[in-house]
């Protein structure tokens, strides 16, 4: 009887710790975010520094704005100016990322007074220079259009940039770029020439990711035509990166697949994740059609692309017969690399959020949305680490979306092991719905576009 006793005891001490050590399963109520009162912020993006400061880029009225805070209150705001002014002036799509040192690096596409798109940038310390932050665009590429791919990633000290070239006569992506924002001398060079070999490309979908010593790799899903008639296009998925380079331009590539069965309408996702011998993998995810939606995640050493391998995920057989997949997220924490996806069988009504501890288990999926009679979109995946050092374990925190369309739209997280959270709901059209989440260490936010306004929450936790 002791020894039952103090079995049970030893598990609820056990159950206890690893609870305390969870991501925050209570979070501040939600703030809307204004830059000025009445004005509504879209398009919303954060991104966490190493002092649980969330820096959040959105758009009110045309233009791009910068929101700092820790609990929802401004710490810090900026709106982006422009030479003109009308429906055609326009700043959109922007990113966000922020390095160790604090320092946010914005990116977006504006249009000045025609149909016209250029990519911009601009970094901003901490502490404001003598003078203030400039407030208006830094191009990426000069005077050179873009079709609109603007991206920014970090990581530690490093902040990189990715960004299309416009071919002027076909109105498609000449070339893909990359510019190393953090490097005092902004080093640049292309991702991948289509103009190389006299084609021309459209990216349905990309992804970027730095690795553990600093190099960039880029994941992209796209087309070209085809050099012989009819008229086609093939399609494509693909790994880049600066692991290996010459003058700039990334000799690190992999093209992955080819062909009819790539489905354009699943985003690919991109993480790394170390194998049992402790080497660093990167690895992408990508959906196909034939006609059931199928997963497949492909990896190689991240430096050099050596030992590639394809992977389909095991999914049960109900999916066998009848699957549709949208969203695709990968995570990789150590050697294990995770994965939540959207999707829907012949069991289901509607698509449900699915989660996996491992992508390469044949263990099946879990179901970890709220109910099998709503829609479920924006799905986004971060690392959070827990809070009791004692305990060092890190989270694959999911977020996602879900409306019935008819009444109020809810926003959840889950964190990978015990809780889902259920941030908040509203009553409105979740046509504009997003969700975007951000972590540094054990620090974590997420920003939520509802009813035509962006809706800030972070961890609140019991000892605060």
């Amino acid at each position: 009887m002791l020894r039952k006793h103090c079995n049970r005891w030893l598990l609820i001490v056990v159950c206890v710790l690893l609870l305390s050590a969870c991501i925050p399963y209570s979070l501040s109520p939600p703030v809307e975010l204004h830059i000025n009162p009445g004005d509504e912020m879209l398009q919303a993006q954060v991104a966490m520094d190493t002092e649980g400061v969330s820096h959040i880029v959105g758009v009110v009225d045309d233009h791009i704005v910068y929101y700092r805070t820790r609990y929802g209150e401004p710490k810090a705001t900026l709106t982006f100016t422009m030479s003109g002014s009308g429906t055609d002036w326009k700043q959109y799509g922007p990113s966000i990322a922020v390095t160790d040192s604090r320092t946010a690096y914005l990116v977006w596409i504006e249009q000045r007074g025609g149909p016209e798109k250029f990519a911009c940038y601009r970094n901003l310390t901490y502490l404001p220079p003598i003078g203030g932050w400039k407030k208006y665009c830094n191009p990426l590429d000069g005077n050179n259009q873009t079709t609109g791919n603007v991206r920014v990633v970090a990581r530690g000290d490093k902040a990189y940039a990715v960004y299309d070239r416009m071919d002027l006569g076909r109105g498609r992506i000449s070339e893909l770029w990359y510019k190393e924002l953090s490097s005092p001398d902004l080093t640049t060079g292309r991702v991948w020439g289509y103009s190389d070999y006299g084609l021309t490309g459209w990216i349905y979908s990309l992804d970027l990711g730095i690795d553990s010593q600093g190099f960039l790799h880029v994941g992209f899903h796209d087309n070209i035509p085809d050099l012989t008639p009819p008229p086609d296009y093939t399609e494509r998925v693909s790994l880049h990166s600066t692991a290996q380079r010459i003058d700039g331009d990334m000799l690190q590539h992999w093209f992955i697949a080819a062909g009819a069965v790539l489905d354009e309408s699943i985003p690919v996702s991109l993480s790394f994740y170390n194998d049992s011998s402790d080497v660093e993998r990167v690895a992408l995810a990508n959906g196909e059609g034939t006609p059931d939606d199928l997963i497949y995640v492909d990896s190689c050493v991240a430096v050099g692309c050596t030992n590639k391998d394809s992977h389909q995920v095991d999914l049960p057989s109900s999916w066998d017969t009848y699957s549709v997949i949208s969203d695709i997220e990968i995570l990789g924490i150590g050697q294990i690399l995770h994965l939540s996806f959207i999707g829907l069988d012949n069991t289901t009504i509607k698509r449900q959020v699915y989660y996996m501890d491992d992508a390469f288990s044949s263990n099946p999926p879990i179901n970890i949305s709220q109910t099998e009679d709503t829609d479920k979109f924006t799905l986004e995946m971060t690392s959070v680490a827990g809070r009791d050092p004692d305990w060092p374990l890190i989270f694959p925190a999911t977020a996602w979306v879900e409306t019935d369309f008819a009444s109020k739209t809810n926003y959840f997280v889950f964190d990978g092991l015990f809780t889902k959270t259920h941030v908040f709901d509203k009553y409105c059209d979740p046509v504009f719905s997003t969700a975007d989440i951000s972590s540094n260490g054990v620090y974590f936010s997420g920003v939520w576009v509802a009813c035509y306004s962006t809706w800030f929450s972070t961890q609140a936790w019991t000892n605060q």
